[in-house]
């Protein structure tokens, strides 16, 4: 999801773990720049938890401290810039999921992708991804990458990783076609959620029309007005629950079919 703005100064802060050695290989705290040394507030406030209705938003598992580190496709990772829950869960469901060496060579684009931890683990699981974010996630995400890099080099793993800009609900033609599209935590904006929704809907009919790409979402349940993401989503998509892990629910979506952006571009131009 995208990188959130600094928290109010009087906000709780998660204290950043220290790397370890291996992870000081590539980089340490002394090394990142201004903005990973910050901490997002650590205390949810979302309707559900403020409503009683969620009680787990805000246990340990939910960490959010900008620097932490993971281990991921048998990596020591580092990653500064703040990870959620929904990405973690999300990792660990990719590494059972590709534990065949099924992904290798796909094609896969993240949407939303923050600080990268979901795109970076495909990439080390084989996929060649695409981070999308907006322009000002940039830094956060080329700085991760470059860091990750070094230390799959290092390692002989592959890491086909790049990034590209791009705002939900615009043009998606320089993107590649995918196999694979992935994002989580995207569900933060109830003006974000039709844009969300054309940008996916979008991609998934740039891939190939015989072998239409899947969709993987992580989600977390914050909002009542969130429905309208699953509303619009089953107009296009087939929908399960591919994995549960508390509050995380990851959904794997299915072309079903519908106007192409074509079809919908001449539409608009016939009634105009």
């Amino acid at each position: 999801a995208p990188a959130p703005p600094p928290p109010p100064s009087d906000n709780k802060s998660a204290e950043p773990a220290a790397p370890s050695p291996a992870e000081n290989k590539a980089g340490g705290a002394d090394d990142d720049p201004a903005w990973a040394k910050k901490s997002m507030r650590k205390r949810c406030e979302c309707e559900m938890c403020l409503s009683g209705k969620a009680t787990t938003h805000n246990d340990e598992s939910h960490d959010q401290s900008l620097e932490q580190n993971l281990s991921v496709a048998g990596l020591n990772l580092r990653i500064v810039g703040g990870t959620t829950k929904c990405a973690r869960v999300m990792v660990k469901f990719f590494e059972r999921l590709y534990k065949d060496d099924s992904l290798k060579g796909k094609k896969v684009v993240e949407v939303g992708s923050g600080t990268g931890l979901v795109g970076m683990c495909l990439g080390l699981l084989g996929g060649k991804v695409t981070l999308t974010d907006q322009s000002y996630v940039m830094d956060v995400l080329d700085y991760n990458i470059a860091k990750i890099r070094k230390q799959a080099d290092a390692a002989k793993k592959s890491f086909e990783v790049k990034t590209q800009e791009h705002v939900w609900g615009t043009d998606t033609s320089t993107l590649p076609a995918p196999d694979v599209v992935v994002g989580s935590d995207l569900i933060f904006a109830h003006e974000g959620i039709e844009p969300l929704c054309k940008s996916l809907k979008a991609l998934v009919q740039k891939s190939d029309p015989k072998k239409r790409a899947v969709c993987y979402i992580a989600v977390i349940r914050r909002f009542e007005w969130e429905n309208q993401f699953f509303k619009l989503m089953d107009e296009n998509f087939h929908s399960e629950k591919a994995h549960t892990d508390g509050d995380i629910v990851i959904y794997k979506y299915v072309w079903k079919g519908g106007k192409s952006q074509s079809e919908e571009s001449k539409t608009t131009a016939g009634s105009t």
